[in-house]
């Protein structure tokens, strides 16, 4: 349901969105503060990250992308787009030469949230295993009708210690 509450918004809706996301993203003291940062290459109706990865690049911050080994993630350094090939699920990400690296804050794609932290995926739980090993200060970016009131929660999720909308940045 939460996804297709999501698919459902408009091109120019989520462009929008994530635009006011991008700009709350920029006064987040964490972030900018953080040498190095991970974000993600949006697919389909997830908030859109050019913007933010350019940012990040404009800062002079590191720029650690995720890539798919196994069961679990990897980040890597990204420098420009020619560092990036299409990865096991069709999603952009490092080239397996470009050097791994652990974010100090990371940027998180959700199906669905709550202002506790919960964090809804897509179910494979690649998020929630690396960030309970890396350590790195977590943002779930989301659209703010995917802010619900509760979502399950099983042993291996992890919340997250922000919540980013387009109409507000909670420090959970």
């Amino acid at each position: 349901m939460l996804l297709k509450r999501r698919d459902s918004t408009s091109s120019d809706m989520l462009e929008m969105a994530s635009g006011r996301i991008r700009e709350r993203l920029l006064r987040m003291e964490p972030l900018r503060g953080a040498g190095s940062v991970g974000a993600y290459h949006a697919i389909g109706s997830e908030v859109r990250t050019a913007g933010i990865i350019q940012d990040i690049l404009d800062a002079g911050q590191r720029l650690l992308l995720p890539a798919v080994a196994g069961d679990s993630l990897v980040f890597r350094a990204v420098e420009d787009v020619r560092d990036l090939v299409r990865g096991r699920f069709g999603i952009m990400e490092p080239k397996p030469r470009c050097g791994a690296g652990t974010p100090e804050v990371l940027l998180a794609p959700a199906v669905g949230v709550t202002i506790k932290g919960a964090r809804l995926g897509y179910g494979s739980g690649y998020y929630d295993r690396y960030l309970r090993l890396s350590g790195a200060v977590s943002v779930a970016l989301t659209l703010e009708k995917q802010v619900v009131g509760r979502i399950p929660e099983g042993p291996g999720d992890v919340p997250v210690d922000w919540v980013a909308t387009e109409d507000r940045l909670v420090r959970v």
